[in-house]
């Protein structure tokens, strides 16, 4: 458990140091996806790669690998996406009125224009988000929890830490639950499959439609 929280740390300081290097012209939606997020995420693989020269880690350990079949997962997180976006924006409606905070990440992309901008978000948070979050929250976190505790158990506790994690955010408060939720699926097909190929993908399903969303909006 201390190694997820101790990858997590390391990415969030170097995003840190990252954001503080742009920060004196302040921080475009390009320098946000193509400096300061990337950096953060591939910190923290290097650590989870890190770990995985020792016991009990180790690529095998962690499950990081794929198969074609894992392509269906694209699918799945896009129907995940559609699905939580519309119970979210039923209950903004009904219990919110209609308004709602914007998360940080969500009004950056909206303001991302320019092609150079978007490729960056979309290959930021398509491949390297999905990546660095499932070899921290599945890969390390589950698979230590497991060990330790039922499946259920070890599965809603990740899912729940994914979901915190998030609150760095404090705008991310109403998407909690949906974050917990996925969270939850994601945990589920690392428990069954025993790899970390499948939950990428529809991690990365799930990313892409929301991006290509906020584009479009």
């Amino acid at each position: 458990m201390r190694h997820a929280i101790g990858a997590v740390a390391a990415g969030l300081a170097a995003s840190l140091l990252a954001a503080l290097a742009v920060a004196p012209g302040g921080i475009t939606p390009f320098e946000s996806f193509a400096v300061v997020s990337p950096i953060q995420s591939l910190v923290t693989m290097g650590v989870v790669v890190w770990l995985a020269r020792v016991p009990p880690f180790g690529r095998e350990a962690l499950g990081l690998r794929f198969v074609p079949s894992d392509a269906w997962g694209l699918l799945a997180g896009a129907g995940l996406q559609i699905a939580l976006s519309w119970i979210l924006s039923w209950v903004v409606v009904v219990f919110f009125g209609g308004e709602a905070p914007v998360q940080d990440v969500v009004q950056v992309v909206d303001e991302a224009v320019g092609p150079g901008t978007r490729v960056a978000v979309v290959a930021t948070a398509v491949l390297i988000v999905p990546l660095a979050e499932e070899l921290v929250f599945r890969g390390v976190l589950l698979r230590a929890l497991a060990r330790r505790f039922a499946g259920w158990a070890a599965v809603t506790a990740s899912a729940a830490a994914f979901a915190s994690l998030h609150l760095l955010d404090p705008n991310a408060l109403l998407a909690v639950p949906a974050l917990f939720v996925i969270g939850l699926v994601l945990g589920r097909r690392v428990l069954v499959s025993g790899r970390l190929g499948g939950a990428v993908a529809i991690h990365a399903g799930f990313n892409l439609l929301s991006v290509l969303l906020l584009f479009l909006d």
